[in-house]
């Protein structure tokens, strides 16, 4: 532990370290399947399983983070008019900032992959006539039907923006209440598919929301006992929700109805433990930093693409870094790309006059 001590809230930086630590994950679950494709390793195709709170570690922190973002700029909003102005231009604006990565992207891979490196867009809309999946998609609004499969994470996130300020009133109302609706509403969602994929992943999104709220800024615990016995209980909890998680002990509890509380506890441990390592937090900072562009074009370099190249190696866990290089060299030449054609530039622009209605 630092001469500061351990501090429960998280830093910028530290949301940063554990998406470093999320896409790293991610590209272990989608990369090793079943034993067909991690040379027979039962340990690996385990890890890739678990692997799948990915997602809800990404939702826990943008739950996190616009829980911090939104509590600031409401707190000038004097009268219910100026709070529903500053929730539109608000909510608008994480609109801007998603789209602003997502176009780019959309329109320089689907377009190459359409075009002959991959499958067509009849073939992946299972559709003649592609006008309407197509404009659907390029709003993040496919689901699992996106021409990129893991574009299904896109109409979560972007549902959830919307549903954003309902959650945060309620948190402020009636806190641990509503926490035990969202767990509910999730629980009930998995087994009857209820609405929609929004449902199940509200959870994460909430307990992010929930730990931005109530957990107060600047508590530290700067009792070197404390911190010792809370980093191995964790650990112990870490491991129980594991197992929990791919065996069936509780029924509806399991899979990833578990992983909101996986993710949390594994966010816990990732500030614990890398928090104050130099390199290992750069590493994982940089990550972080680059991950919402390597979690959407990781998918054309290992399926759609190039497979028998990212597999080559046949080691997984060469596999899995020939992999992470090749997504974040893409990533790197994109915001390259971005910040040469004043991409950036203009999503200021709008946001600017976004701030200015």
């Amino acid at each position: 532990m630092s001469e500061e001590g351990f501090a429960l809230s998280l830093s910028s930086k530290d949301t940063g370290i554990i998406k470093g630590v999320a896409i790293c994950l991610m590209l272990w679950h989608h990369l090793f399947p079943n034993a067909l494709y991690s040379g027979g390793s039962s340990a690996v195709v385990f890890m890739a399983a678990v692997g799948k709170v990915c997602v809800s570690l990404f939702l826990l922190m943008s739950g996190y983070g616009l829980a911090c973002q939104y509590s600031k700029v409401i707190a000038g909003a004097k009268n219910l008019k100026e709070r529903f102005g500053v929730t539109t231009k608000f909510i608008a604006k994480r609109y801007v900032k998603f789209y602003t990565g997502y176009w780019v992207i959309f329109l320089i891979f689907s377009m190459i992959s359409g075009g002959g490196l991959g499958a067509s867009f009849e073939s992946r809309y299972e559709t003649d006539n592609i006008l309407f999946p197509l404009v659907v998609d390029f709003f993040g609004f496919m689901g699992y039907h996106s021409y990129n499969i893991t574009w299904w994470f896109n109409r979560v996130i972007l549902l959830l923006y919307i549903v954003f300020p309902i959650l945060f009133l309620l948190i402020r109302k009636i806190p641990y209440i509503s926490l035990a609706l969202v767990f509910g509403i999730m629980l009930v969602s998995i087994p009857v598919a209820f609405i929609n994929e929004m449902t199940i992943w509200m959870f994460p999104f909430f307990i992010g929301m929930f730990w931005a709220m109530k957990v107060p800024q600047g508590y530290t615990i700067t009792n070197k006992r404390k911190y010792l016995i809370l980093l191995p209980i964790t650990l112990i909890l870490c491991c129980v929700l594991v197992y929990f998680r791919q065996n069936r002990i509780v029924p509806y509890f399991t899979g990833i109805a578990v992983d909101g509380l996986l993710a949390f506890v594994i966010s816990m441990l990732v500030i614990m433990l890398i928090r104050n390592l130099p390199v290992v937090n750069v590493v994982f900072s940089f990550l972080g930093k680059h991950s919402a562009n390597m979690y959407m074009v990781h998918t054309f370099l290992f399926l759609y693409w190039f497979p028998q190249f990212i597999y080559a190696p046949k080691y997984a866990i060469l596999i899995f870094l020939l992999l992470l290089l090749c997504s974040l060299a893409i990533s790197i030449v994109l915001e390259f790309i971005k910040t040469k054609g004043r991409i950036y530039k203009l999503s200021d622009y709008v946001v600017r006059k976004i701030d200015a209605l």
